[in-house]
């Protein structure tokens, strides 16, 4: 009788671990990892990412990008990847001010690909300044298929943001693993550029 009752919290454990959490739930997980300062190379922008993980600038050949990084992780044993964006946007909509744009970015995530699942949206407070956020992930089922938090925030340009994504492949390990995204995200700060 003893081991049904083990079994049962076994699999009542690992039920849970594969559930979706909101924003402020990874939010509130405070995870100690080895971080890595990394800065945009003329300096507009620094935050500080797993120290184990990769990082690069990226060139891109859309006029509305103005500037990106991307970093990731290793992959783990079952090659999944963790990722963060960085991007500097040009409103693709036109929008000249945040909560425009995070309308604008919230009806294309409302009507993306059917394989993906709106979670939740809103203003958060977790950076230093005014932003937005959308949260997403794949519904069909598939371990290891991706989970989306876009954070919007003003750059110091009307009609241009800061697109800050976070990305962690649903493994056992989602929780940790996006609870570490966004402590980095955190970390986001721009400078003062002259």
């Amino acid at each position: 009788m003893r081991n049904i009752g083990i079994f049962l919290i076994l699999i009542f454990a690992s039920s849970c671990s594969m559930e979706k959490f909101t924003l402020e739930e990874y939010e509130r997980q405070q995870i100690k990892f080895a971080k890595q300062k990394v800065s945009y190379p003329n300096n507009e922008f620094t935050l500080y990412i797993p120290k184990n993980w990769g990082w690069k600038v990226e060139k891109y050949d859309n006029e509305n990008i103005v500037l990106g990084i991307d970093a990731g992780s290793p992959a783990d044993k079952e090659g999944y990847i963790d990722l963060i964006s960085i991007q500097k946007i040009k409103s693709f909509g036109g929008a000249k001010d945040l909560k425009s744009e995070y309308e604008y970015l919230l009806n294309l995530a409302k009507n993306q690909p059917k394989n993906m699942k709106f979670i939740e949206s809103g203003k958060t407070d977790i950076f230093k300044q005014k932003a937005y956020f959308i949260h997403s992930k794949s519904e069909t089922n598939t371990y290891g298929e991706s989970e989306m938090i876009t954070f919007i925030l003003e750059s110091q340009t009307e009609g241009t943001f800061y697109y800050l994504n976070a990305g962690a492949s649903q493994t056992k390990d989602v929780t940790k693993n996006m609870s570490i995204i966004i402590q980095s995200l955190k970390t986001f700060e721009i400078n003062e550029i002259e």
